[in-house]
């Protein structure tokens, strides 16, 4: 299925499937986070191993010395995360990577215990970063009114953003910017109109609508350090 993104100075509305200093970028997220045992200490040369639900890829690391570990460049979707290390149980947390977020993948290890598997949705967490970002499930998208089955439309729902009703162009304003100033991507490539700057995103264009994409992310966009 394609996947439309749509940005703007400070507002980006993204469909789709980047913390600074970390390599991601605008099609990819992160799972970063801490091993420790039940008290708190750290857990150091813990085996990590990072499980794509979708595809069935899988990444592995180890824990440093203070017990962190990351992974950088995945694609977003569901992730299982696996952690074990000499004398614990293994444990094992489910992850929802997104777009340009580094979600949190802290894992606490039991001694001696008999195994568990905790499944824990959480909420990506932003790191370093001004963007601002919500993000629409498959099942929001397809529930969200949208008569005229409209991309542009779904950038509405996000704090901020309001229907551009002035004169000039573009379908919707972000924080009183133009809607001339809105980024329009697919699959991470430029997808504006090359003469007014506009989208060629909706229905109206006879490109895609909302039925033909599984996620949308707006991202309020600010200027990083």
């Amino acid at each position: 299925m394609r996947v439309l993104k749509l940005f703007s100075l400070l507002a980006v509305l993204s469909l789709i499937f980047s913390v600074p200093g970390f390599g991601q970028s605008i099609t990819s997220g992160d799972i970063a986070g801490t091993v420790t045992d039940q008290s708190g200490a750290v857990v150091p040369n813990a085996k990590v191993t990072a499980k794509n639900d979708n595809t069935g890829s899988t990444n592995q690391t180890t824990t440093n010395g203070e017990g962190f570990y990351r992974f950088s460049f995945l694609q977003p979707g569901p992730y299982t995360v696996t952690a074990s290390a000499g004398g614990f149980q293994p444990r094992t947390l489910k992850v929802q990577v997104a777009v340009g977020l580094a979600a949190n993948g802290n894992i606490a290890l039991a001694v001696n215990a008999a195994e568990t598997i905790i499944e824990v949705t959480t909420t990506p967490t932003q790191i370093d970063n001004a963007d601002v970002q919500t993000n629409f499930s498959q099942e929001q998208i397809s529930q969200v009114p949208n008569p005229g089955n409209d991309l542009s439309a779904i950038a509405q729902s996000a704090p901020g953003v309001v229907m551009n009703t002035q004169s000039g162009f573009g379908n919707f304003s972000s924080f009183g910017l133009p809607g001339t100033s809105n980024l329009f991507t697919i699959d991470g490539m430029n997808d504006n109109d090359p003469f007014l700057n506009l989208n060629n995103s909706g229905a109206t264009n006879l490109l895609l609508g909302a039925n033909d994409v599984s996620e949308a992310t707006v991202t309020n966009n600010g200027y990083s350090g």
